[in-house]
């Protein structure tokens, strides 16, 4: 319906409602509008439009004008009765007003006492209240309530009755509103509530909260008043019309909030699983390259997982080829400065003068070529991580200096007498006991203590043997890929023959193994217990002759089962040399200096042949 008003500034009028729910804010560019009801308006009003807002005229007062706009227009239309009734100019502030508080989306509780305080002045009553429906209780309950009296209110809060008992019952029941002017004549009337509550009701005016699960309370109005004299009849109607219209309201808004309550608690559990697989998820990316499940190894993720949010200075202790740098690693990724630089220098690997320019860079001209000015590692790895592999074997001309970082924060680069502040978090590892280095005068104690603030240990496999078959497939796929070369698997024997031995090396001499079966299995095939060294299967490798040691014996094991003979020369040979140099480096407990003078090799070209073989 639409509507011109005379004169010039003509503005828009259309009005549009459908049942049981309130009209939506307006929309960008929209002339602002008033929302309403759709239950406000007599039954079988039909509106044309679409729209469900009444426009302002321009130039008036928001609020008031609002409201006088509404009636005039509701008034000529023949809408609704005289505002001089109940329906009156509060009933359109109410409905103003609770179509504000659905725009807006308030909470429920303020929604709901919102109603129940206006409907009160609009009803002018002693009292209105909500009745909730507890349904597997069977019975009624007051959430809401409202009276002239605060400690009327505030005791039926704590009331309950049967639900098939009094006028609230009845409408409960039949889903109508009705009007019941005098409670003491009417046989449906339950006095109990008055009896404990102290109200004292003469009549009442309720109507059933429809959802679309049924009837779920009632919107009771306690001593309404009304205009004497003709037209009450029609006061009546009207006011039961009013009050079904906001019970209609009501009810959705409540049903709304239990499917939101609903949903909220739902999304809460599911959160709350979420987060507990995401952090179990978490906890197995974030130590992916390190394998294992076993006790030994959840708990050295535990510690892993608390120090890599701190950032103290860790030392990481255990036998050689237990992982050390993969430890150090994952807690730099998983830490503050993990968007910094890693850096890894062996201890052991350097002469003391090298080892200390290495670290803290030199100064031109400090020593025959350092023909320019360089930074050490500590700079260089400046907002990261710097690793200290086999800390245990640092001189003791270099401990004192190392301890000077530590302490200070600052680095003195070789031939250079200005210090410079450096940012970096140190993490060391040693395959030595050095508490008894300390104690044996071989380690500064004082550097000891600066180290070992968290010292964490690396368990061996022989302390978790169910590790590895997950190791196992872990490195066949990484030596496969390495070689360019594709098995299919380890036969079950040789599995078992893995788990069983002793790996002194641990997981490197394990790598070692694995690197030579796939070295040794053709492309395609199934890797066979002949592949493996004869120190692995048991088999006797005195036939090979006991001068080349250990390491020659095991290759010539190999070479007996035919396997290497099958081999290019160059596969042979470096399945040769691993083997021998993993059993150099068991005997002298991985030190590399030590091995390399077994071997009669200068350290430098242990080293060198190390990397070359993957071994470090």
């Amino acid at each position: 319906m639409t509507k011109k008003p005379r004169g010039k500034g003509r503005t828009r009028f259309s009005v549009s409602y459908h049942r049981a729910a309130f009209s939506q804010p307006a929309k960008k560019g929209e002339a602002p509008g008033i929302p309403l009801p759709c239950t406000a308006l007599k039954a079988g009003t039909a509106l044309n439009g679409g729209f469900g807002r009444l426009p302002l005229l321009p130039g008036r007062s928001c609020l008031s004008r609002r409201e006088g706009v509404l009636q005039e227009f509701l008034l000529r239309e023949g809408l609704v009765p005289d505002p001089s009734n109940i329906y009156g100019p509060e009933g359109y502030r109410l409905l103003y007003d609770l179509g504000r508080a659905f725009a807006e989306c308030r909470k429920i509780d303020e929604l709901v006492e919102l109603v129940v305080e206006r409907c009160r002045d609009v009803f002018r009553a002693e009292g209105v209240s909500v009745l909730a429906l507890d349904e597997t209780a069977g019975e009624l309950y007051f959430p809401w309530a409202v009276a002239s009296d605060e400690k009327v209110a505030a005791r039926l809060a704590d009331l309950r009755f049967a639900a098939d008992k009094g006028v609230a019952g009845a409408v409960l029941e039949n889903g109508k509103a009705i009007f019941v002017a005098d409670v003491a004549s009417d046989p449906r009337w339950y006095s109990g509530i008055d009896e404990d509550s102290g109200l004292a009701t003469h009549s009442i005016l309720a109507a059933p909260l429809v959802s679309h699960r049924g009837n779920v309370g009632v919107l009771e109005v306690i001593n309404p008043t009304f205009d004497s004299g003709e037209g009450e009849d029609a006061q009546v109607d009207e006011s039961l019309l009013f009050l079904e219209s906001l019970a209609g309201s009501v009810a959705v808004a409540l049903e709304n909030a239990g499917f939101v309550e609903a949903l909220q608690a739902s999304e809460r559990s599911l959160r709350t699983r979420a987060d507990q697989l995401q952090r179990d998820i978490a906890r197995r990316d974030r130590f992916l390259t390190i394998a294992g499940n076993s006790p030994a190894m959840q708990s050295l993720f535990d510690e892993m997982e608390t120090v890599a949010a701190s950032p103290i200075t860790v030392l990481i202790q255990g036998e050689t080829g237990t992982g050390k740098e993969l430890v150090a690693r994952a807690i730099h990724n998983e830490g503050e400065r993990a968007d910094g630089p890693f850096l890894a220098v062996n201890c052991s690997a350097f002469p003391e003068t090298l080892l200390e320019s290495q670290l803290f860079g030199h100064a031109r001209g400090s020593f025959t070529g350092a023909d320019r000015d360089k930074a050490g590692l500590f700079e260089a790895a400046a907002g990261g991580t710097l690793f200290l592999d086999e800390v245990g074997e640092m001189p003791a001309a270099m401990q004192p200096k190392l301890l000077r970082v530590l302490q200070e924060g600052e680095i003195l680069r070789v031939g250079d007498t200005r210090p410079r502040d450096v940012d970096v978090r140190v993490l060391a590892a040693t395959n030595r006991e050095l508490k008894h280095e300390v104690d044996e005068g071989r380690f500064r104690e004082d550097l000891y203590y600066r180290l070992a603030v968290f010292p964490l240990t690396t368990p061996p496999l022989s302390e978790r043997r169910e590790d590895i078959p997950l190791i196992v497939a872990t490195l066949l796929e990484r030596v496969s890929e390495r070689h360019g070369k594709k098995t299919a698997g380890l036969a079950d024997e040789v599995m078992q023959a893995l788990v069983a031995a002793e790996w002194e090396g641990n997981v490197r001499e394990l790598e070692n193994e694995i690197e030579r079966a796939v070295a040794l299995t053709p492309a395609g095939e199934t890797v066979t217990l002949a592949r493996l060294s004869a120190r692995v299967t048991g088999r006797d490798a005195s036939a090979a002759g006991a001068g080349a040691g250990a390491a020659t014996g095991a290759a010539a094991g190999a070479a007996t089962g035919g396997a290497a003979a099958s081999l290019p020369l160059r596969e042979a040979r470096r399945a040769f040399e691993m083997d021998y140099v993993a059993r150099v480096l068991q005997r002298n407990d991985g030190n590399v200096t030590r091995a390399a003078e077994d071997m009669g090799i200068s350290r430098v070209a242990l080293q060198k042949k190390l990397k070359d073989l993957g071994l470090r």
